[in-house]
């Protein structure tokens, strides 16, 4: 009664609520004429559903002080007699895990304030909720915090228990020890390492794949995930915060430019121009520099030309300038740690360039720079490398009293490293400024000579100068090394290549057969030597297997001849059998891979392409005429095994439904019966008696006393299992747990009845309280 009197009472309040704010908001709707009747009436039901939830709030901290005093006075029964109180204190426990955490979704098995789980409980919500067993005030509570009855697949990684109890282990140790540089191998008590975990953490971040909130929670640690590698944190409070406002600044401007006389924030102003002196001086901390470099800092920062209107591009031209000045060139890597956002707009400016989106002027001013807009790709080991060996090239020259000489033979990498240079000058492959630097060094290069451009005869002056190579040499073996005609090589191979793969038309087989160009593409067969690999299907040799194979014919009365047949090798490929040549027929068939000739000279001869199909046909022939003889299908083994085990594999395969159709009606044309067996006789041997001793067990006197007793074995090996799962923090059982196989075939059992829909409510309720897994 006194909870319907105070819902009475909330809604009156409720209404009377709604109605005052209904008569201040309309005369200001009157008023200012710009607020919509549509905006007004939502604002109104959100304000009423606020109210309401108030009061459920209200109703909640009511009930909770009354839990609280029975708690403190002992009172167990009184205690857990409510399971509506039950509900509202899970309740009020999940909108402070939601105040925590931003959202709902508590993971499996995770304790949040009390026990059992709240994880478990957010989860049986779940499954009432879809079996329609949730009060419906229960669900519209629920609904009005945002909690998700079905959850919504993310590219996130979830919160889970797992991951909360790494993130209390980083901030016990920062409790600790004041920071969170965790040493190298830091164990956890799950046998984990903690800065691992923290590795894994910043790739997730760096990859888009850690939520909000999780993001939120280390970065309260100052955690620092952009960064790799060690420190872990940011550095001190005060360079912290500092840092803190450069992202924010960051986050709204797309750089860390921060002006001198910034006027929302002079400090961050003077912080930033503190930062780049200090590395002017070499007196910036390693950690910090890190830091501020992954975040895109700039400690390069040219003479702006204009003030305070400073546009993206005179900024980064006076950034190219200061860096030629450093350097020399305006070949700003891509990776340019000390200014990532320079490297990347180089990039963007060549790619602009090669699309043609540069203005012209734009264009103008970056070649008064010496700007190179296409440059060959190299990647940034590479060019580190260079500059690595043109240094100790000059080292040595400085020692050696300015002479290369001897180079090769006292630092061989180094001397075969300027061989390489020389040659890449020549091929014109060495970018000019290297070459310019390597002269201004004393190297001297030979004049490279000039390159021509390959030239692609056509088809038929490459067939004459074949003609001629014949005539000349009186074969069609060209060498790979031909100076008078250096392609005539490469064209011949590719003209076998063509053949084998079916894209060389008839007329140009015909003209080359005519000048008796060999198509085969092994080297030792076109010269008369033994092959190291199979042979191909050139004219010669198929004639040469052909002719074998009409000799085991006429020795053996077929030419079915089996693949591991190897007498009689063939003269021009002592390693290709014929048995092997048998087979490759079949299967250049099956691929469509033989020309309609040679298939038509096979056929002549009786050559059966599918040897399977060929022996179904002869079973089924066999088992029509037992039929006839015999007046059934019941083929005995004793009188003809390879028949009766055929038979037998054509009903296993039609009852799996993996006969084919054209054999399954071949075998109804001759009546065979897929179903009917054979007539069963009696048997003439004495039934054994059995050597099996009768069951042995326990005996009960009533149906109740073996409920009863069923009763007390379940609660026994569920108490063993509550054990486990205090121990180790899970109840994940396997079938064949060793230290005690009747629990592992218990909880088997369990997974099973579940399964089956023959566990009751009230043990899968006891069991989730277990985190357990069906």
């Amino acid at each position: 009664m006194d909870n319907n009197s105070d819902n009475n009472s909330e809604k009156k309040q409720s209404s009377d609520d709604v109605g005052v704010a209904k008569s201040s908001a309309a005369p200001a709707a009157i008023k200012d004429k710009a607020v919509d009747q549509r905006q007004l009436r939502e604002f109104n039901e959100w304000l009423a559903r606020w109210i309401n939830y108030q009061g459920l709030l209200a109703k909640y901290w009511k009930t909770r002080a009354q839990y609280e005093q029975r708690l403190a006075a002992g009172d167990v029964a009184e205690k857990t007699s409510s399971s509506s109180s039950k509900w509202d204190i899970r309740f009020q426990e999940l909108c402070e895990y939601k105040n925590d955490h931003g959202n709902c979704n508590v993971p499996s098995g995770f304790v949040y304030k009390y026990k059992p789980h709240l994880g478990t409980w957010v989860k049986n919500m779940r499954r009432l909720k879809k079996a329609g067993k949730l009060e419906d005030d229960k669900v519209t509570r629920l609904a009005m915090i945002g909690f998700e009855f079905v959850k919504a697949s993310t590219e996130t990684i979830a919160f889970s228990a797992a991951w909360h109890a790494s993130f209390l282990q980083l901030k016990a140790f920062k409790d600790r020890h004041g920071n969170i540089e965790v040493p190298v191998g830091y164990l956890m008590p799950n046998n984990k390492k903690l800065d691992q975990w923290i590795d894994r953490q910043r790739r997730l971040f760096r990859g888009g794949k850690l939520p909000a909130e999780l993001i939120n929670k280390l970065e309260k640690l100052d955690l620092n995930l952009r960064g790799r590698g060690r420190p872990y944190g940011l550095g001190t409070p005060e360079w912290i915060e500092k840092y803190k406002e450069l992202t924010v600044y960051y986050a709204a401007n797309g750089n860390c430019d921060v002006p001198d006389d910034y006027e929302a924030n002079p400090a961050l102003g003077e912080w930033s121009r503190r930062q780049r002196d200090l590395y002017k001086m070499e007196a910036l901390p390693g950690d910090h520099f890190k830091k501020l470099t992954e975040l895109g800092f700039n400690f390069v920062q040219g003479k702006k030309k204009e003030a305070p209107t400073f546009s993206l591009w005179a900024t980064r031209v006076t950034e190219l300038e200061a860096y030629k000045e450093a350097n020399g060139h305006t070949d700003v890597p891509r990776s340019f740690s000390l200014n990532q956002a320079l490297g990347a707009w180089v990039h963007q400016t060549r790619v602009a360039y090669t699309e043609g989106k540069l203005t012209d002027e734009q264009i103008e001013e970056l070649e008064e720079l010496g700007f190179e807009f296409k440059l060959k790709k190299m990647r940034p080991r590479q060019a580190r490398v260079w500059e690595r060996n043109f240094a100790q090239l000059a080292d040595y020259k400085e020692k050696n009293n300015g002479s290369f000489q001897g180079l090769r033979t006292d630092n061989p990498h180094i001397g075969e490293w300027l061989k390489r240079q020389k040659r890449y000058y020549r091929e014109n492959a060495l970018k000019q400024d290297r070459f310019d630097r390597l002269s201004e060094l004393g190297v001297t290069f030979n004049e490279a000579p000039e390159r021509k451009p390959p030239v692609i005869l056509p088809w038929e002056t490459q067939y004459g100068a074949l003609v001629e190579y014949k005539n000349a040499h009186g074969d069609t073996n060209v060498p790979s090394v031909f100076p008078e005609n250096q392609s005539l090589y490469h064209w011949a191979n590719s003209q076998r290549a063509a053949f084998r793969s079916g894209r060389l038309s008839e007329e140009r087989i015909h003209m080359l057969t005519t000048i008796g160009f060999d198509f085969s593409t092994d080297k030792a067969i076109r010269k008369g030597k033994p092959s190291k690999g199979k042979g191909f299907l050139c004219p010669a040799e198929f004639d040469h297997y052909f002719q074998k194979l009409l000799e085991y014919k006429t020795s053996n009365g077929d030419v079915n001849v089996p693949q591991r047949y190897n007498q009689d090798r063939s003269n021009l490929s002592p390693t290709f059998s014929l048995g092997t040549f048998v087979h490759y027929m079949r299967l250049y068939y099956k691929t469509a891979k033989l020309s309609s000739g040679y298939i038509s000279r096979l056929q002549e001869i009786g050559f059966d392409f599918d040897v399977q199909e060929s022996l179904w046909n002869t079973r089924c022939k066999e088992l029509s005429a037992y039929k006839e003889a015999h007046g059934d299908f019941f083929v005995p083994y004793a009188d003809n095994p390879a028949l009766h085990q055929w038979k037998n594999n054509q009903i296993i395969r039609y009852n799996k439904g993996n006969l084919p159709k054209e054999h399954t009606d071949k075998l109804l044309a001759i009546g065979f019966d897929f179903i009917k067996g054979p007539p069963k006789t009696p048997s003439t041997k004495k039934p054994t008696p059995s050597k099996r001793e009768p069951p042995t067990g326990i005996m009960f006197e009533s149906q109740e006393n073996r409920d009863q007793y069923l009763q007390d074995l379940w609660e026994s090996n569920y108490q063993k299992l509550a054990a486990i799962y205090e121990q180790r923090g899970s109840s994940d059982i396997p079938l064949k747990y060793k230290d005690d196989p009747s629990l592992g075939a218990w909880v088997f059992a369990q997974k099973l009845s579940k399964k089956k829909n023959k566990l009751s409510s009230e043990r899968i309720e006891k069991l989730d309280m277990l985190g357990f897994k069906f």
